[in-house]
């Protein structure tokens, strides 16, 4: 893996470390797969049943995660009721942002991500990770300039490295 924040790969690495089941997507999946692209975030989809979102649970208080962007003295904390739906819980943590979502571009949740995912070594620690192909096709139709730009990259290292 090349090398982010050291925080986020701590922060990626304790999360494998739980037991809890995720998918690794974003910048940092990019990077893992030697994509030049900087990040400032771990974006994981989870897989969201009882067990899992239990895992899921214990880790994130482990961390001391609460929502983003919350006025001065108003701390929120994930719920189990949040973990289990489709959407995007974005939080920080003692070891810096992770955004925990349901499910991403196109509905495309734990389970349907899962064929699309290798594996990576942080930390010492196994994470799977959503294929940069897969990435790319996620990116492919974005109209922001940051998405496109993403897009543009993410061609030129799956490129780069010879192509699917």
């Amino acid at each position: 893996m090349a090398s982010p924040p050291q925080s986020l790969t701590t922060l990626l690495a304790r999360l494998a470390a739980s037991g809890a089941d995720f998918l690794l997507v974003g910048g940092l999946a990019a990077v893992a797969q030697g994509a030049p692209l900087s990040t400032i975030d771990v974006d994981v989809v989870h897989r969201r049943d009882a067990d899992n979102v239990g895992k899921l649970l214990a880790f994130l208080e482990s961390v001391d995660a609460r929502y983003r962007g919350r006025p001065a003295g108003q701390v929120l904390r994930p719920t189990r009721e949040a973990l289990l739906g489709a959407g995007h819980q974005l939080l920080v943590t003692d070891l810096g942002p992770l955004d925990l979502l349901g499910a991403i571009e196109g509905g495309r949740d734990y389970p349907s991500l899962l064929p699309e995912a290798v594996t990576v070594s942080v930390e010492g620690m196994l994470v799977r990770v959503v294929r940069l192909e897969t990435l790319a096709e996620l990116k492919r139709g974005a109209v922001d300039a940051k998405g496109r730009l993403t897009f543009a990259i993410l061609e030129e290292t799956i490129n780069r490295r010879g192509g699917p």
